[in-house]
């Protein structure tokens, strides 16, 4: 399982990447409306990305979870 585990760690690396991103954007522009408006948009959009992130983390473990499980049945059968 460790190309899903790479792909968690990726996933992980991704995130933390956008927050900075959102993070620098709203800390070096200048306050507007607009700016303001887009500084909005980022969060609702980082914030809906954080969701999408954590229903894929816990469907990559349950997923993970079953593949291990059927291995296992697997070489018990063929052990038999």
């Amino acid at each position: 399982m460790s190309k899903l585990n790479e792909a968690n760690d990726r996933l992980d690396a991704a995130m933390a990447s956008l927050e900075q991103a959102v993070e620098l954007r709203r800390n070096n522009e200048v306050p507007s409306q607009t700016a303001d408006g887009q500084a909005n948009e980022l969060q609702a959009e980082l914030e809906k990305l954080r969701a999408d992130f954590t229903t894929l983390r816990d469907t990559s473990g349950t997923v993970s979870s079953r593949l291990d499980d059927a291995i296992g049945r697997l070489r018990n059968m063929l052990d038999e």
